[in-house]
């Protein structure tokens, strides 16, 4: 009797073992779909970026009306204080 109850828990052991095994397998299985998938689908595929354009440098269009008015002031009050 002793060997029949080592029986049945090798026997359900072995069981629980191969379902868990195969479980784990078709998660694997899965997932390397899904990772083909997206490795190979042209919507997923990489594209690079656009080639970046040339900023223009900032070129000085002088100064404005008020900046003009505002340093003649200052020049002339420095000229008055000399």
């Amino acid at each position: 009797m002793d060997w029949q109850i080592i029986a049945i828990w090798l026997i359900g052991g072995a069981t629980l073992f191969w379902f868990s095994r195969s479980e784990q397998r078709q998660k694997f299985a899965a997932l390397a779909e899904k990772a083909r998938f997206f490795a190979l689908d042209p919507a997923y595929r990489h594209r690079p970026t656009a080639p970046v354009s040339s900023q223009q440098s900032y070129v000085p269009t002088g100064l404005s009306q008020s900046d003009r008015v505002f340093l003649e002031a200052i020049a002339k009050n420095a000229r008055a204080n000399d």
